[in-house]
């Protein structure tokens, strides 16, 4: 729960300058970001990602209800990994969580090393775009794309579907993730900054 005394206001806002001069201080910072396509896009550049790690031996596939113990597995060796921010919370979801998301229409992709699944993302449909909930790579497979692959993977499908308009976001401080949405073409907003007039800055 968002704490009383907390105002998250974008960058480019007016109300930064006036919070400020009362005397708030920006406790963190959070992106967010979003990608568009139209009917005539080439998405060949994620077909090619998702090909990349099958040539290292991965699957890639949408998941189903029977995968949802392995993503809560997965989401339960990364839970002290998440970047957490006043206005980034990432709660872990537990399999009763899971199966209430995917009934309520969150659809998942993961990436498996034989029968292991080794990386996930979970998207939902808000109205007219698809917005990433989460993507999560067990520690000892970061760093070989396969975060970026997984959501290329999804991207492929639902343009397929009809979807044209997709979004992402996170804390600042989560470097990996704001350059795996870069690679992808995710065009960022302005900061968006979280005031307190208690806390002092993070860093």
């Amino acid at each position: 729960m968002l704490r009383s005394d907390v105002v998250i206001v974008r960058e480019d806002d007016p109300r930064c300058s006036e919070l400020e001069a009362k005397g708030y201080e920006v406790i963190g910072y959070s992106w967010g970001a979003n990608l568009r396509f139209d009917d005539s896009s080439d998405l060949t550049m994620f077909g090619e990602r998702v090909r990349r790690v099958r040539s290292e031996g991965f699957t890639i596939r949408e998941l189903t209800s029977d995968d949802l113990a392995s993503v809560s597995e997965v989401e339960l060796a990364n839970v002290n990994d998440y970047h957490q921010s006043a206005a980034t919370r990432h709660e872990v979801p537990t399999l009763e969580r899971l199966n209430n998301m995917t009934h309520a229409g969150v659809r998942f992709w993961g990436a498996f090393l034989g029968a292991k699944l080794v990386a996930v993302t979970g998207l939902e449909r808000l109205g007219q775009r698809w917005n990433t909930k989460f993507t999560s790579v067990l520690a000892e497979y970061r760093g070989r794309g396969l975060g970026a692959a997984v959501k290329a993977a999804s991207m492929v499908v639902l343009y397929d579907e009809g979807a044209r308009w997709f979004s992402t976001g996170g804390a600042a401080s989560n470097e990996a993730s704001l350059g795996a949405n870069r690679t992808l073409g995710y065009v960022l907003e302005p900061t968006w900054r979280t005031y307190s007039m208690t806390h002092k800055p993070e860093r």
